[in-house]
């Protein structure tokens, strides 16, 4: 299977006067109630509509005309608005908890004295030699001292032959006791 690119839609761009005015466009085909001056209407959706996204902008166009405010009419600047900021909340809030995580993670390189170091080959080399060390140490103990580190525990644990003959169905030697 390939792995094609994803293509990430772009949410913070801010709507251009060109992208407000299209968008009032496309609502054009609502009703729209008796105002009293063209110009002051304009002028209201101009001043609803400031710093909002394109991207905010167009899924509040698309959610108004599928019907989200529950009437036909063409939207009042404040219902545009509302609209444009539901259209974004969530991506606000997935870049509040980006700024929350790195602010955390700055703390904690602050308290701890930097970040993790990256990995590079020479730290991966030199993991693998001392896991191999490790290994080699547990494997090269003889059979002896094995069995002197069980007996060891054993009578730290008071487990006598007398108490382990004791036990009943206990599994012997040849059954892997």
């Amino acid at each position: 299977m390939t792995n094609l690119p994803t293509l990430q839609q772009d949410v913070w761009t801010p709507a251009t006067e060109a992208d407000k005015l299209a968008a009032l466009a496309a609502l054009g085909s609502l009703p729209s109630r008796a105002t009293s001056s063209a110009k002051l209407d304009k002028a209201g959706y101009f001043v609803a509509l400031d710093s909002v996204t394109r991207y905010g902008l167009s899924t509040a166009v698309r959610s108004i005309l599928q019907g989200a405010l529950n009437h036909g009419f063409f939207p009042s600047p404040p219902e545009l608005r509302k609209q444009c900021d539901a259209a974004m909340e969530h991506h606000e809030r997935m870049a509040e908890k980006v700024r929350r995580r790195e602010r955390e993670n700055a703390e904690f390189n602050r308290i701890h004295g930097g970040p993790f170091p990256e990995r590079t080959e020479d730290g991966r080399r030199r993991v693998q030699e001392a896991y191999r060390a490790y290994l080699d140490s547990h494997q090269s103990a003889s059979e002896s001292e094995m069995e002197a580190a069980r007996a060891e525990i054993r009578a730290r644990y008071g487990m006598t032959e007398e108490v382990l003959a004791g036990i009943k169905d206990r599994p012997t030697a040849r059954q892997g006791a």
